[in-house]
C-alpha cells in the first residue's frame, strides 16, 4: 500500500513538472511573456510625450493570451478620430494588448498600449479595420474584446465642418501678470477628422496660425492675450496633408478687463467714465457760455480726471484737470456756437481709461440766462473795458476785416465756386472725431498759409490739390492738400481722421510721405502732406512703358520706309543696329537714340537697377511702418509716390484708396477692397496684418517688373479667391530672373508666418543690387519687345 502511494505521488509530481515545463516553453516560444507586457505597460505609463513612448520596447513574437483569466476586458472601444493613413481608437484607461485586423480571420502583430488612446499609423486609405483587446493584469490576460469596424478616409475625401467651439476658462499667465491664457475646446466633426487648422487673431498684429494633428482631447490654449480684447478663432477640419479643408467655424470671445481680475488702480487703468452728461449751460453777457458737466462716481476712485471741451469755432480745445474725488466740472467762458463736444478720461498710476464723449447743440430751452444783477455787473465791466481799450479794439477789428477780405478773395477761384466750400459739413464730424485726446499741437496750420493751385486727383469723396505753403519764417514750398468733398458720410470723416492720426503716429522716414500739418477751412478738415512731383509709381511706370513701346513702333516704321530708297542689305544692317543698340544700351532713354534721334521722344532715363531700387526703398519704408506696428492695408504701386530724385515714398493711409478705384471690389457697406493685391487670409477672413502687407509687396514687385501691368492679367476679379485657394500664383514674367521671382513668390506663401519679413525682403534686394549687372535679374528690353510684338499698334495705358 505504501509503495502504491509513493508511486502515485511520484507520478503526480512528474506530471506537475511536465506541466510547468510546458507552460514555460509555451509562454516563451508561442508568445511574449506576461512580465514583458507588464514592463512595457509600466514604461508607457511613465511617459508624457511621443518621444519617450517610442523608447519603450515592445514584446516580440506572436501573441497568445497566457495565462488567461476569466475577467472581461472592459475596454469599451470607440473611434476617437481618423485620417487617410491613421486611426486613433479610444478605450477605458488601462494597459492592453491590442491586435489589428483587416479581415475576419487574420490578426496583425500585437502591441502593448497604456492610457485611454491608441494610435495606428501607415494604414491604407478607404479601408475597414477592427481591433481586439486583452487587458493586462498581474494575474494574466483578460478575455478578448473586439471592436466595431472603423474606416480610414478616402484619398479624395472632403472633411466636414465642425459644429461647436467653447471657452473653458481664462486665467493669468503664470510668468506674466499682464497677459492672459484662454483654454478652448471644440467638438469633433461627425466624420471625426484627426487634423485641424486653427487661425486665431485679436488685432492687426496678433495673428496665430497652427495645425492641430491627432489631438488627444480636442483642446488647445491661446497664450499672451491682453485685457479687454476681442478674440476670434477659426477652425477648419482637414485631411492628413491639409490639401482639403472644410468650411471654417468661427468663435469670438472677449477677455476680462484688468480691473475685473486685479481690482487695483495701481496695476490697472481706471474704468471708462460712465454717465457723462451736461448739467447746465449758461449764456454770458459777452455771448460765450459756461458749461457744467457731471458724471457717475466710480467704484474705485482714480487720481484725477482730464476733460476736454471742443468746438469747431475754437482755435484749440479747452483742457481741464480735476481731482479724482470730483463728479462734476465747469468750463467757463467757452465759445460754443450751437455745437460742442466734451470728452473725459480718468487717470491713475495704472494708466489712463478709455475716453467717454458726449456732444450736443445749444437751444434756448437748455440755456440758463444770467440774473438781472449779474447782467448789470457785466455791463458795467464792459463799459469800463470799452472806455480803456475801445480805440485799440476798433483798430484791430479794421485790420482783421481787411485780412479776412483778402483771404476770401484769394479763395474765390478755389474749387470753381465758393458755394461748394461754404457748405458746412454734417455734424457727424463732431461725433466721430479722433479716438484720442489730441491737444493743439505742432501740426496745426492756418488756411492763410496756403495758396491753392491745380487739382492733382479726385475721387468718390476726396480731392487732392497742389498748393504752396508759407511757413512761419517766410519760406514757400509746394505741398499736396487732401480734402473731402461736400456731404461726407460718418465713415468718410472717420477714415479721414484716422489717416491724420496714422500719419502722425508713423513719424518721419525717407520712404514715407511726411505729414506737414492740417487745418480747417470753412468747417472742412484739410490734410497737408509732402508733394512728390512725379506722381504715383503705377502711372510713372506705365508712362515709361507707353513711351518706349511707341518709340519701338516709330523705329520699325522708320526702318520700313527706308526699304523704298535704300538697298536691302543696308536696311538689314540698320535693323541689326537698331536691335543691337536697343538690347545692349544701359539706359532706356538711349535704346533707339543711335538709330534715329528724331524718332524717339523724351523718356525717363531709368535702368533695371533703378527699378530694383524702387522695390528696395518700398521694403525699407514698410520695414519702418511694421516696426511701429502700422499696417498699411493697401500697399500697391498706385499708393507709392515718386520724387524727381527717384526717391519713392509710401502714401495713402486712408483717403487715396477711394481716389484710385481701379479693380476695387466693394465687399459690403462703403468698404472697398483692392482684391488683386489682397492676401489669402484677407480675402477669406478680412484679416489685415504685416503678413498681408508682405503679400501685397509681392504684387507690387510684380507691377515694377512688368512696368505697371495689371496683376493677374486676363483673370476676372471674382475668380481670384478660387484660384489662390487652389494654389495658383502668378507666373514668372519673361523679363524676370529666377532669383527675383523667388523673392516675389515667397511673399505669396499660403501660411502668413512663412512669408519673409520686410527686413528680410530688403536684405534680399540689397543682395541682388550688390551683385547687379545689366539685365542679370531684370531685363527691360525683353518686356518692351514682348509688348511691341503683341499687335501692330501700341497699347494704351488703360489696357494695362
Amino acid at each position: 500500500m505504501g509503495d502504491t502511494r509513493r508511486m502515485s505521488s511520484g507520478k503526480i509530481d512528474g506530471m506537475l513538472l511536465i506541466f510547468l515545463l510546458f507552460c514555460c516553453v509555451r509562454s516563451t516560444i508561442q508568445g511574449f511573456r506576461l512580465q514583458e507586457a507588464l514592463d512595457t505597460a509600466g514604461c508607457l505609463a511613465l511617459c508624457r510625450n511621443k518621444s519617450c513612448r517610442n523608447h519603450c520596447s515592445q514584446p516580440t513574437g506572436e501573441f497568445e493570451p497566457y495565462p488567461k483569466t476569466k475577467e472581461e476586458a472592459g475596454a469599451n472601444v470607440t473611434l476617437h478620430c481618423r485620417g487617410m493613413n491613421a486611426l486613433i481608437i479610444k478605450h477605458n484607461p488601462g494597459s492592453y494588448v491590442i491586435q489589428q485586423s483587416v479581415s475576419v480571420d487574420a490578426w496583425d502583430t500585437a502591441t502593448v498600449s497604456n492610457g485611454g488612446l491608441s494610435t495606428f499609423s501607415n494604414l491604407t486609405p478607404d479601408t475597414l479595420y477592427r481591433y481586439r483587446l486583452h487587458r493586462i493584469t498581474q494575474r494574466g490576460f483578460s478575455l478578448a474584446e473586439t471592436s466595431d469596424w472603423f474606416s480610414t478616409y478616402a484619398v479624395d475625401y472632403q472633411p466636414n465642418q465642425i459644429q461647436h467651439i467653447s471657452l473653458v476658462k481664462i486665467e493669468e499667465e503664470s510668468n506674466n501678470v499682464c497677459q492672459l491664457r484662454a483654454e478652448i475646446i471644440f467638438e469633433p466633426v461627425e466624420d471625426q477628422s484627426c487634423n485641424y487648422n486653427i487661425l486665431s487673431w485679436s488685432g492687426e498684429h496678433d495673428l496665430i496660425n497652427f495645425d492641430l494633428k491627432k489631438p488627444s482631447d480636442f483642446h488647445f490654449s491661446l497664450r499672451h492675450l491682453r485685457y479687454n480684447q476681442n478674440n476670434t478663432i477659426s477652425i477648419r477640419s482637414s485631411n492628413d496633408d491639409f490639401s482639403k479643408v472644410s468650411n471654417a467655424t468661427m468663435f469670438t470671445f472677449v477677455t476680462p478687463s484688468c480691473l475685473e481680475i486685479h481690482h487695483n488702480l495701481s496695476v490697472c487703468a481706471p474704468e471708462k467714465v460712465k454717465g457723462l452728461r451736461t448739467e447746465y449751460i449758461r449764456k454770458r453777457s459777452d455771448g460765450s457760455y459756461d458749461v457744467a458737466v457731471n458724471w457717475n462716481k466710480p467704484i474705485l476712485q482714480p487720481d484725477n480726471y482730464t476733460l476736454q471741451f471742443d468746438s469747431s469755432f475754437q482755435l484749440k480745445p479747452r483742457l481741464l484737470v480735476v481731482s479724482g474725488d470730483a463728479v462734476k466740472a465747469l468750463f467757463s467762458n467757452v465759445d460754443v456756437r450751437l455745437q460742442y463736444e466734451i470728452s473725459i478720461v480718468a487717470e491713475s498710476a495704472g494708466g489712463v481709461s478709455l475716453k467717454s464723449t458726449i456732444s450736443g447743440s445749444i437751444d434756448k430751452a437748455s440755456v440758463a440766462e444770467l440774473s438781472y444783477r449779474e447782467i448789470i455787473v457785466a455791463l458795467s465791466t464792459l463799459v469800463i473795458v470799452a472806455v480803456v481799450f475801445g480805440i485799440i479794439c476798433m483798430q484791430r477789428q479794421r485790420r482783421n476785416n481787411k485780412k479776412h477780405k483778402q483771404t476770401n478773395m484769394e479763395y474765390m477761384h478755389f474749387e470753381g465756386s465758393m458755394d461748394s466750400l461754404k457748405k458746412p459739413l454734417k455734424r457727424d464730424y463732431a461725433v466721430d472725431n479722433s479716438a484720442t485726446l489730441l491737444p493743439h499741437d505742432k501740426f496745426q496750420l492756418t488756411p492763410q498759409q496756403l495758396k491753392f493751385k491745380g487739382i492733382l486727383g479726385s475721387g468718390a469723396y476726396g480731392i487732392v490739390r497742389l498748393a504752396s505753403l508759407q511757413d512761419e519764417f517766410g519760406a514757400i514750398a509746394d505741398v499736396a492738400v487732401k480734402m473731402m468733398k461736400d456731404n461726407p458720410t460718418v465713415e468718410d470723416i472717420r477714415n479721414f481722421h484716422q489717416e491724420i492720426s496714422m500719419m502722425k503716429s508713423a513719424g518721419q522716414h525717407p520712404n514715407i510721405v511726411s505729414l506737414i500739418g492740417y487745418c480747417t477751412l470753412y468747417d472742412k478738415p484739410l490734410l497737408v502732406v509732402e508733394y512728390c512731383s512725379k506722381g504715383d509709381l503705377q502711372t510713372y511706370l506705365r508712362t515709361i512703358w507707353q513711351n518706349l513701346v511707341n518709340a519701338v513702333f516709330e523705329c520699325r516704321t522708320h526702318l520700313k520706309s527706308n526699304t523704298i530708297s535704300v538697298a536691302n542689305e543696308n536696311t538689314e544692317r540698320d535693323q541689326e543696329k537698331c536691335v543691337s543698340n536697343y538690347k545692349n544700351t544701359r539706359t532706356i532713354a538711349n535704346c533707339l537714340y543711335d538709330i534715329q534721334q528724331d524718332v524717339i521722344k523724351y523718356t525717363e532715363n531709368v535702368t533695371s537697377a533703378d527699378l530694383l531700387n524702387f522695390a528696395r526703398q518700398v521694403a525699407t519704408g514698410m520695414e519702418f511702418l511694421s516696426s511701429n506696428r502700422i499696417v498699411h492695408r493697401d500697399l500697391a504701386a498706385r499708393n507709392v509716390l515718386v520724387r524727381p530724385d527717384r526717391v519713392v515714398k509710401i502714401s495713402d493711409f486712408g483717403l487715396s484708396r477711394d481716389i484710385y478705384r481701379e479693380n476695387v471690389y466693394r465687399k459690403k457697406g462703403n468698404g472697398k477692397l483692392p482684391l488683386k493685391w489682397m492676401a489669402l487670409e484677407a480675402l477669406t477672413h478680412q484679416i489685415y496684418t504685416t503678413y498681408s502687407d508682405v503679400w501685397a509687396f509681392g504684387i507690387l514687385l510684380w507691377e515694377i517688373v512688368t512696368l505697371g501691368a495689371m496683376p493677374y492679367p486676363g483673370t476676372p476679379t471674382n475668380r481670384i479667391l478660387q484660384f489662390l485657394k487652389s494654389g495658383y500664383r502668378m507666373e514668372r514674367p519673361p523679363n524676370c530672373s529666377r532669383e527675383l521671382y523667388s523673392i516675389m513668390y515667397s511673399c505669396w506663401n499660403m501660411r502668413p508666418q512663412s512669408r519673409p519679413t520686410f527686413t528680410e525682403l530688403k536684405q534680399s534686394l540689397d543682395k541682388l543690387l550688390s551683385d547687379y549687372s545689366e539685365n542679370k535679374y531684370l531685363s527691360l528690353c525683353d518686356v518692351l519687345y514682348e509688348s511691341a510684338d503683341e499687335s501692330n499698334e501700341p497699347r494704351s495705358i488703360n489696357a494695362r
